[in-house]
């Protein structure tokens, strides 16, 4: 299944909802997927209406023919510690704490967490994240960045 070509058929119906689609996780096996869609509004999201979006999502994929006959759609709010997954978000939430995972090392490990303190322009259209934390501060390739979340310390 290609994921860039689900996000692309889930993005305007989400929208014409007036909410975002935050992250699509694909998991599971190739015979039966399961599809994570994240999605919120600026006043959050409700159950009610992710099991409108659900409905809504659900209709035009299995008309659409970019899932398989049998696969698992799961809409969600993307949680106090919400994923990151473009430009806009690092931008809307500079100053918190996020957690980041790197594909591969940077140094010595591929986890970091600080404070997002500046987004700017990467090469070919990426952008770079900086973050500080009480260990040090790293400047990031979008394209370097498996995942990102917002983080929570409890």
């Amino acid at each position: 299944m290609d994921r860039a070509r689900v996000t692309a058929l889930m993005e305007p119906v989400v929208q014409r909802a007036g909410a975002e689609l935050v992250d699509l996780e694909v998991v599971g096996s190739p015979g039966r997927p399961v599809l994570r869609a994240y999605v919120d509004t600026p006043e959050g999201i409700t159950l009610d209406a992710c099991a409108r979006l659900s409905r809504q999502l659900e209709e035009m994929l299995e008309s659409s023919g970019a899932v398989p006959a049998k696969y698992v759609l799961e809409v969600s709010s993307p949680g106090i510690e919400r994923p990151l997954t473009k430009r806009e978000h690092f931008e809307r939430y500079r100053g918190e704490e996020v957690a980041v995972r790197l594909f591969q090392k940077q140094g010595d490990r591929k986890r970091f967490v600080g404070a997002i303190e500046d987004v700017g322009d990467g090469p070919a259209g990426s952008y770079t994240v900086t973050i500080a934390g009480e260990d040090g501060r790293w400047t990031f390739g979008s394209q370097a960045i498996a995942r990102a979340r917002l983080h929570v310390r409890w």
